[in-house]
C-alpha cells in the first residue's frame, strides 16, 4: 500500500513536470517565432523609412534606415539591393558592390542586382564586368525596360572597342523602343567611325523624336559643316543656343557662328 501511494505520487509529479517542461518549451519556441516576426516587421518599417528619406533626398537617413533593415533581416534580397543603390548615390562604390553581391548570394537570379552591378562597373570603367552583368540580366525573363539595358550593354561593348557588337545592341534597343537618346549614342558611334551618312540619319531621327534635344542639334551642325552645308549648320547652332543657352554646347555654338558669319574680306 505504501509503495503504491509512493508510485502514484511519483507519477503525478512526473506528469506535472512533463507538462511544465512542455509549456516552457512551447513558450520558448513561440517566443522565437514571435521574435522573428517582430524583427521582420521592424525591418519592413525601417525599409519604408529609407524610401521616405530617399524621396526627400536625405541620403544619410536613407542609408541608415536601409542598413538597419538589412541588419534586422539580412537574407532579404530587396533590402540589400536598395542599400547598395543608396551607397551608389553617395559614390560609396565599394559598399554598393558588396551589397549587390550579397543580394546575388541570396538569389542568384536577382535581375536588379545584375543591373545595378552593370551600372556600377560602367561608372568604374570595368567594361568586361559591365557586359557580363548586363548579359546576366537579359538572360533572365522579365527585364524592366530592356531597351535601357541594351543601350548600356552597347555602350560597354563600345568602350571595349567591340564596335560591331555595340551597333547590334543599339539596334536591338531601337527595335524595342525608338528613343532619341539611343539614336544619339548610335550616331556618335557612327561619327567616331567616320560613317557620317549613318550618323546623320540617326541624328535626324533623334530630333524627330525629340525636337528640343540640344546635343542632337549640335552634333547635326557639326556634320553639316563637314558637308559644307553652312546654312543648315547655322540653323541648328541657333537652335542649340535657344534650347540650352547656358550649356557647353551653346558656348561652342556661338563660337562656330562667329566663325561662320564673320565678314569676308
Amino acid at each position: 500500500m505504501v509503495m503504491d501511494k509512493l508510485m502514484m505520487k511519483f507519477r503525478a509529479r512526473t506528469t506535472w513536470l512533463l507538462i511544465f517542461t512542455g509549456l516552457l518549451l512551447a513558450g520558448y519556441l513561440g517566443g522565437c517565432a514571435s521574435g522573428k516576426a517582430y524583427e521582420k516587421t521592424r525591418a519592413q518599417k525601417k525599409f519604408q523609412e529609407g524610401l521616405q528619406y530617399g524621396s526627400i533626398n536625405d541620403q544619410k537617413g536613407m542609408i541608415a534606415s536601409f542598413r538597419e533593415s538589412v541588419e534586422l533581416e539580412p537574407e532579404n534580397e530587396r533590402y540589400r539591393v536598395h542599400l547598395g543603390m543608396a551607397y551608389y548615390l553617395v559614390e560609396d562604390l565599394e559598399n554598393a558592390e558588396l551589397e549587390y553581391k550579397q543580394a546575388l548570394e541570396i538569389n542568384k537570379d536577382s535581375k536588379e542586382a545584375y543591373r545595378q552591378l552593370g551600372r556600377l562597373y560602367m561608372r568604374t570603367g570595368d567594361w568586361d564586368k559591365a557586359v557580363k552583368n548586363f548579359e546576366e540580366d537579359l538572360k533572365r525573363p522579365g527585364t524592366i525596360e530592356p531597351h535601357r539595358i541594351y543601350n548600356w550593354l552597347a555602350l560597354s561593348y563600345y568602350n571595349q572597342e567591340n564596335y560591331d557588337q555595340a551597333e547590334r545592341q543599339w539596334l536591338k534597343a531601337l527595335e524595342l523602343k525608338d528613343n532619341a537618346a539611343i539614336r544619339l549614342n548610335l550616331a556618335l558611334a557612327y561619327k567616331d567611325q567616320e560613317r557620317f551618312d549613318l550618323a546623320m540619319e540617326s541624328l535626324k531621327k533623334a530630333v524627330v523624336l525629340n525636337p528640343e534635344f540640344p546635343q542632337a542639334h549640335y552634333e547635326m551642325s557639326q556634320l553639316f559643316i563637314l558637308n559644307k552645308e553652312m546654312n543648315q549648320a547655322v540653323s541648328h547652332f541657333k537652335k542649340v543656343i535657344r534650347l540650352a543657352p547656358r550649356s557647353e554646347w551653346a558656348r561652342l555654338s556661338k563660337k562656330y557662328l562667329d566663325l561662320i558669319q564673320q565678314p569676308k574680306n
